[in-house]
């Protein structure tokens, strides 16, 4: 089984965090930062999915993989991993910093509009380090992997 679509990102992250976010915002009850509070990894909001990075400033990448059904869980070590839902009415995710939105987004098909959502991170405890000297980029890394949630859309 393969994914649908395989979307390489990168983004800046800053003061710890980061997000996924619904581009059609208006219908959003709080845009990212309101209600982000650095925690363990992972904050399922309403349109949002909200990350704790373990480095302060840093550039990390983003993988997201899009399939047609529930994937197989990914092999290997993993820093932290973490399993979401996020309604996407828009069919688009952007990721947001506390600076406000990258440059680059995640395309979703339209429909669902609702998304089983698994994440992965690794490289946390060497992009914590390397983020008190510098801005590392890509030390830390984030596989995202969507499928749809049956009977959503």
């Amino acid at each position: 089984m393969e994914p649908l679509s395989v979307q390489r990102v990168r983004v800046l992250v800053d003061y710890y965090g980061l997000c996924l976010q619904d581009a059609d915002d208006a219908w959003l009850p709080a845009m990212f930062p309101e209600g982000f509070a650095a925690g363990d990894f992972c904050t399922e909001r309403p349109g949002r999915i909200d990350l704790t990075s373990a480095g302060h400033t840093q550039h990390v990448a983003v993988t997201a993989q899009v399939w047609e059904h529930e994937p197989q869980r990914l092999e290997g070590r993993w820093d932290k991993t973490a399993t979401a839902r996020i309604e996407c009415r828009s069919g688009t995710l952007r990721l947001w910093s506390m600076a406000g939105p990258g440059l680059e987004d995640i395309e979703l098909p339209s429909a669902p509009a609702t998304w089983n959502v698994r994440l992965f991170c690794t490289g946390r405890q060497e992009a914590a380090a390397a983020s008190r000297d510098g801005v590392p980029d890509g030390v830390e890394q984030y596989v995202v992997q969507f499928w749809p949630v049956e009977g959503a859309g």
